[in-house]
């Protein structure tokens, strides 16, 4: 799991990073910044073996609530969103949430292997 988490991380922060240069707004690089927190609890998941299911646990919840967050957006003001603002919502939602869903089968399926 650590490796797919290092995957949806490089996937948050590319589209973070290209929301950023196309609007040049600061909040267009929110999926990065949750991008960079994957990244990090990923690489500590795969250096530390005896850590790693506490720093996937982390790694979940910051999963959640980068799926919690564009969620909310879209609800309160999703009429209000640019076109650009509109997909990188989305797009966040769907990685965050693609994310933890795996991250949940994965925690599933050890406790059952256990």
């Amino acid at each position: 799991m650590p490796k797919t988490t290092l995957v949806f991380a490089a996937l948050l922060i590319i589209l973070g990073v290209g929301a950023f240069l196309l609007s040049g707004s600061r909040t267009a690089l929110l999926p990065a910044y949750v991008g960079v927190a994957l990244a990090i609890f990923g690489g500590l998941a795969l250096a530390f073996e005896g850590g790693r299911k506490h720093l996937m646990h982390v790694a979940a919840v910051v999963a959640l609530l980068g799926a919690l967050a564009p969620a909310a957006a879209l609800v309160i003001r999703a009429a209000q969103m640019s076109p650009l603002a509109l997909t990188v919502n989305v797009g966040m939602l769907a990685l965050c949430a693609w994310l933890l869903v795996l991250m949940v089968q994965s925690f599933i399926a050890a406790r059952r292997a256990a």
